[in-house]
């Protein structure tokens, strides 16, 4: 009996001490082909979370129904010659697209919407390049619209908000050969941004605004361990992934990337002082790492995935939504007992 005991708690010992078979130790590189596409979740949790936070606290405020969604998507276009800023060379291209239609609702009679009701579409297009042959420049050419639908008072409204952003990166550092548990280096990041924000109301004359401004700030590196993602209906589903955290120390901003072994991006988080901002899943892939497919690997594979600036794409269309929000005239209307009373 004793001896069988010791056989049950040597052999608990054994699975305790031996690592997992799915363990990842090191970050290889990625060679995306031509299609390639991952679908990310989370990003449209954010905005709604986002959206709700902004109105909870209206006594009438029912909440943000979606009626449509497109998760982000990013997928691999092959390679192309670009410029950003004073580099020219080969680049790897990719678009980023993200779509969400929902509905925004109050209690009935407390609003001069029909229906008490709002309808809004918030989609997200960008092309994204990053230079071969070094880590250093990115190119993200993006656009978020707005729509926003009401009726009320006899009369349709359609409202629109884009907002256009190039954002051309630059990052001087030394990085490490390999991305292994306990590697960190420093970057200093360098953005550059120009955008053209449009509005207009009832398919009428745009009225514009252009804006430009940069940054610079030190960003640390660290591969802190592996973590494994769980994602699924019912967390089913699993990727072991090794950790790369980053912490911009311009704004305090810490970014939690999770990466396959094969390089490319599980899982991302985004913290700011202590808060989860953002945090988005790899539900779905399609990666012709092992078809004879037209190959574009990524010679700076330290930097293995294009999300570097799309961490604020909730924020931004939260953004343009409140801005729509704010050109509605949203004038409750008034019980005949309040009237009375008044």
């Amino acid at each position: 009996m004793r001896a069988s005991r010791l056989t049950v708690i040597f052999a608990a010992l054994l699975l305790l001490i031996t690592p997992s078979t799915g363990a990842v130790e090191s970050i290889g590189e990625p060679s995306y082909t031509t299609d390639d596409w991952f679908e990310y979740d989370g990003y449209t949790e954010q905005l709604v979370a986002s959206l709700t936070d902004h109105w909870e606290s209206e006594d009438d405020f029912l909440g943000v129904e979606v009626t449509e969604r497109e998760e982000l998507r990013v997928t691999q276009l092959g390679n192309q010659h670009c410029t950003i800023l004073s580099w020219s060379g080969d680049c790897i291209k990719a678009q980023i697209t993200h779509l969400v239609n929902f509905t925004v609702d109050w209690m009935e009679n407390t609003t001069n919407y029909d229906n008490d009701t709002l309808n809004m579409s918030i989609s997200y297009t960008g092309t994204h390049w990053k230079s071969r042959g070094t880590a250093g420049w990115e190119k993200l050419d993006a656009t978020t619209l707005t729509v926003t639908q009401f009726s009320g008072g006899g009369e349709d409204n359609y409202l629109e908000h884009e907002l256009s952003e190039v954002t051309l990166t630059r990052r001087v550092g030394e990085f490490p050969e390999s991305i292994r548990i306990g590697e960190s280096w420093d970057v200093e990041k360098s953005i550059e941004i120009t955008g053209v924000e449009r509005t207009r109301e009832n398919m009428g004359l745009w009225d514009e605004n252009e804006y430009n401004h940069s940054t610079t700030s030190q960003v640390l590196n660290q591969v802190t361990g592996e973590r494994v993602i769980y994602y699924g209906v019912a967390s089913e589903k699993s990727h072991d992934t090794l950790t790369v955290e980053r912490v911009d120390l311009g704004n305090n901003v810490t970014t939690v990337d999770c990466f396959i072994a094969d390089g490319f991006l599980a899982h991302t988080e985004t913290w700011n002082y202590g808060t989860l901002e953002l945090s988005a899943t790899l539900v779905d892939f399609r990666y012709y790492v092992n078809e004879p497919h037209e190959t574009t690997s990524y010679s700076n594979w330290l930097f293995p995935t294009i999300f570097v600036c799309l961490l604020l794409i909730a924020v931004l269309a939260a953004g343009a939504a409140w801005f729509g929000l704010s050109t509605i005239p949203k004038t409750r209307i008034e019980y005949e007992g309040e009237e009375e009373d008044s």
